[in-house]
């Protein structure tokens, strides 16, 4: 394959943040690329440096940007649409948002639709290509109103349009990214079907484990400044680094094993000490600086302490016979479900099938129509949402978490220093006394974890938890939650997420809900024979 681009040379520091350090990448043509690592690691530096929106440090040997084609052309797909300076769009035409050029020949036509000129420049350009690719790609997502404004369209909505305008660019290189934050279980297979079958060259950023292991065939990993290249799938990848691991543990135990002989050596009398060689004593550090090196590249982990209240009673919430409407709409039907202690749930349906309703009944907020609700006595149930409060930035870290306390008392009464707290969570002695302001996206969203979690509850609700998380913090909050012991509910979509925490999953589906032993492997088959018949009846 012939190579689009390469980046040599790379170094950039930001503050006390040392981002790349002498990295390197290539990108080949038809490369399939999944960019992975912790957040705040430089994933989306990464992009705008590709964009060349950011210029990496002065360094020798000089970076170096090289390109098969100076009018080489790379498209990103951002995760949040710009529909404020834009709202005056219909969704049949926001693709000009991304295309200057189109747009304001758009606009010139607008005013005199006559113009051949102007008609002429728009096909040169290749803009009936894109907008029919567009709107064909729409449709493919089921976004059929063409001529609603973009502002009235839902997260949901906006998602699915930047999908059809991600697939419909031209560019020699598109860069993803999260494509599928806020997507349901059905629009993400469709999408992953439409990228497995563009031919395009793409980078992806993505913690969604099954949309990488289906759509890529090659994984970056940005780790302590340097980018490492893997060619495979995830899951190949995974197995690489599972092996990596092995092979680090046997050489820990190796050089530790010889560290001991030689701090034993080094601590004999006064006379041992007197005749021992020079080598063998710049042997004993050289050990111990191999010793250091080795558990510096281990995995760093998370240690995520959720806390329950200690309850007993093993039935949680019971409900017969559940119907709801919330004002004219009839939102559940015949609703038979019954909660128990050490419950994993999985909570699944479409975007405004009722799962944010069905927990506000469960916290009884919202009350049944009709039927029979029975929560145990002084239920706590607590959710951790897609929408989380938003953080003072002119506060730190330590600030946010601590309350003006050097101590915490988490919610089974154990007390913990706050710096200890936060390091449980990636945070480093640097990264906590530093304004929130100054935090990547992903560690803000680790902080929110860090607050949410100092509580207990009965029952604890995930509601998209993976949104915006790294992959490194998803398995580890994987770990910890198929050890805990009390109720979990998690609404999401991250397939491997919901197949590695639940053993039950509940499918919103025509106003009712249907339960599946399993995760989400389980029930896929059943969606997927839903897709079909629904594909069956658009044709009568």
């Amino acid at each position: 394959m012939s190579v689009l681009l390469s980046l040599q040379n790379m170094n950039l520091v930001f503050g006390q943040r040392h981002l790349f350090n002498d990295a390197q990448l290539s990108i080949n043509k038809g490369d399939r690329i999944g960019l992975i690592g912790l957040n705040g690691q430089g994933k989306s530096t990464l992009f705008n440096i590709l964009q060349e929106k950011v210029k990496p440090d002065q360094s020798k040997p000089q970076f170096l940007y090289d390109k098969s084609n100076e009018k080489f052309d790379i498209f990103l797909v951002p995760q949040e649409l710009n529909i404020k300076d834009y709202k005056h769009l219909t969704v049949e035409n926001y693709y000009l948002a991304f295309y200057p050029e189109l747009y304001k020949i758009q606009q010139e036509l607008e005013k005199d639709y006559s113009n051949e000129k102007l008609f002429s420049e728009f096909e040169r350009l290749k803009g009936w290509d894109i907008q029919s690719s567009y709107v064909n790609y729409l449709k493919k997502f089921d976004l059929d109103d063409l001529d609603k404004s973009v502002e009235l369209l839902s997260g949901g909505q906006q998602r699915k349009m930047a999908l059809s305008i991600g697939l419909s660019a031209n560019a020699e290189l598109i860069l993803w990214d999260e494509p599928t934050n806020h997507l349901d279980i059905e629009t993400i297979e469709r999408f992953e079907d439409e990228l497995q079958n563009c031919g395009k060259t793409y980078m992806i950023i993505s913690h969604d484990r099954y949309l990488l292991n289906h759509t890529t065939d090659k994984i970056c990993h940005i780790e302590k400044g340097k980018i490492a290249v893997f060619n495979g799938t995830y899951l190949d990848y995974l197995d690489y680094l599972n092996e990596k691991e092995i092979e680090l543990a046997k050489n820990l135990d190796k050089l530790q094993n010889r560290h001991r002989r030689e701090l034993s050596w080094m601590r004999q009398g006064i006379k041992a000490r007197g005749t021992r060689s020079k080598k063998r004593v710049e042997g004993f550090h050289n050990v111990k600086g191999e010793i250091d090196k080795i558990k510096s590249n281990a995995k760093q982990v998370v240690n995520l302490g959720l806390t329950h209240s200690g309850r007993k009673t093993k039935l949680l919430v019971q409900i017969k016979d559940g119907n709801f409407s919330y004002g004219a709409e009839n939102i559940f039907n015949e609703l038979n479900l019954v909660i128990a202690k050490k419950d994993k749930i999985a909570l699944i349906g479409p975007n405004g099938a009722g799962k944010t309703s069905l927990i506000k009944i469960f916290q009884e907020k919202l009350k049944l129509n009709s039927g029979t609700q029975k929560n145990a006595h002084d239920l706590k149930v607590i959710v951790f949402d897609q929408h989380r409060e938003s953080l003072d930035e002119t506060k730190t870290p330590l600030e946010v978490v601590g309350e003006g306390s050097d101590f915490i008392i988490l919610g089974d009464g154990r007390k913990k220093h706050v710096t200890a707290y936060l390091t449980d969570f990636l945070f480093d002695s640097n990264q906590v006394n530093r304004s929130i302001s100054k935090l990547s996206g992903g560690e803000k969203n680790r902080l929110q974890l860090a607050m949410f979690m100092k509580q207990s509850a009965d029952l604890w609700v995930f509601d998209e938890p993976t949104n915006d998380l790294d992959i490194e913090t998803i398995e580890l909050l994987e770990k910890e939650l198929k050890s805990y012991t009390s109720a979990v509910i998690i609404i999401g979509h991250d397939r491997a997420f919901l197949d590695n925490t639940c053993n039950t999953t509940w499918l919103i589906h025509d106003k009712k809900i249907e339960n599946f032993e399993g995760g989400y492997t389980q029930i896929a088959p059943y969606l997927h024979a839903l897709e079909q018949e629904k594909k069956l009846n658009a044709l009568k």
